[in-house]
């Protein structure tokens, strides 16, 4: 009934025109969105495109309910929620029923922003008009008549006025043929076509039969028998009831005073045992803090071990440095190249010492034999150097 009313509603507003060409959607049916479709996805955008659409309509503002294809049904339906908030919709059903797309929950929606679009429009609703008709007399209901001649009787009555209904039409036929110019009427209809389209729409023109069941009429005895039934049970009832009150609150009561019976015998019990776990929770920290002093030790042992070991170590190198005589074998060794080194050197000077002592006397020589010539003077006697010689013999010595 919702759906119908907002189908009315929306159809009044114009929806075809003004959603289903810019949606690119066809026109709605009265189980759109009261029914589950097949395709959820495609039932849930159609109900956020047309909750956007009569937002827009009702504010005046397309801002007030914009879709975004980037969001999750959670945020969708998030924005949607707060937009009715803003306009005064009172939410008296869990939110997650939009997520679906269907039911009476979305139903409601739209119906209430249908309202505030026809609002917005200043559309009124106006009054209906009845007609002045003679009251007419309401036939007697025989209770115990037979349904099926209920079914048969409304049977014929439906052929009576399809049979009036086509006489009427054959009637207006026949006057706008002889209006006409009374020409020969050529069909141009394919028959193949014909017979595809009869397919396509014909199991859509099948109707439901029209139940019985649905009738006041049928239900109304059953109600009489059920108001009986329930008359005449309900002060047997009442007394069970009663006695099944009246019980339980004898049981409650014992169970009431049997805890506290209970609480008052181990009251001792829980208090020692309150006791002992304040107890066990200062051992625990004890045992922590002895926990922790030990591992403080244990750290200081490693260090002072460490330590240790590395003095061991040093000890050691130093020994081995004490007792090696390695070092003297290389000063001997060094002495005994100095002496020889010395000795080459002494060697080197004698025979330097020889070499400048020849040379000296070659000079003498010479000069000797110039004094022959006499162009020696006393002071070339002189330049011989005596000192050479003194030295040169100190020097073999």
């Amino acid at each position: 009934a919702t759906m119908e009313r907002m189908l009315e509603k929306i159809k009044i507003l114009d929806y075809e025109t003004s959603f289903c060409t810019k949606h690119h959607t066809m026109p709605f049916s009265r189980t759109t969105f009261a029914m589950p479709a097949k395709n959820p996805s495609v039932q849930f955008q159609n109900f956020l495109d047309l909750t956007s659409w009569l937002a827009a309509e009702a504010t005046g503002d397309p801002e007030t309910f914009r879709i975004d294809k980037f969001d999750d049904p959670n945020t969708s339906v998030n924005k949607m929620m707060l937009a009715l908030r803003n306009l005064g919709f009172s939410l008296d059903f869990p939110v997650a029923k939009l997520k679906q797309g269907h039911g009476e929950a979305t139903c409601n929606v739209l119906d209430f922003l249908a309202d505030k679009a026809l609002e917005a429009r200043s559309f009124t609703w106006s009054a209906p008009l009845h007609e002045d008709a003679p009251e007419l007399e309401e036939a007697e209901v025989d209770e115990e008549a037979d349904l099926g001649e209920i079914e048969d009787e409304v049977g014929v009555v439906e052929e009576e006025e399809v049979m009036f209904t086509e006489r009427v039409a054959d009637a207006e036929v026949h006057d706008v043929i002889n209006n006409e110019a009374r020409e020969m009427i050529d069909g141009t209809i394919d028959p193949l076509q014909w017979k595809t389209e009869m397919e396509r729409v014909g199991p859509r023109l099948k109707s439901k039969p029209w139940s019985l069941e649905k009738e006041w009429r049928s239900h109304i005895e059953q109600t009489k028998e059920h108001e009986k039934k329930i008359q005449e049970t309900l002060p047997t009832a009442q007394v069970h009831m009663q006695n099944m009150s009246t019980q339980i609150q004898e049981a409650v009561e014992k169970m009431r005073t049997r805890e506290q019976t209970m609480n008052s015998e181990f009251d001792g019990l829980r208090a020692g045992y309150e006791q002992l776990r304040d107890e066990l929770k200062i051992v625990e920290t004890k045992c922590s803090a002895t926990r922790t002093n030990v591992n403080d030790l244990t750290n200081q042992m490693t260090t002072v071990e460490e330590a240790n070991n590395e003095l061991k170590e040093t000890m050691n190198s130093r020994e081995i440095s004490a007792t090696d005589t390695s070092p003297l074998v290389d000063i001997k060794r060094a002495l005994q190249t100095i002496r020889g080194d010395v000795q080459t050197f002494e060697l080197q000077i004698g025979v330097i010492g020889h070499t400048l002592m020849q040379a000296k006397l070659r000079q003498r020589q010479a000069k000797l034999a110039n004094r022959e010539d006499g162009e020696v003077s006393k002071n070339d006697d002189e330049e011989y150097d005596y000192d050479d010689e003194s030295g040169y013999g100190g020097g073999q010595d």
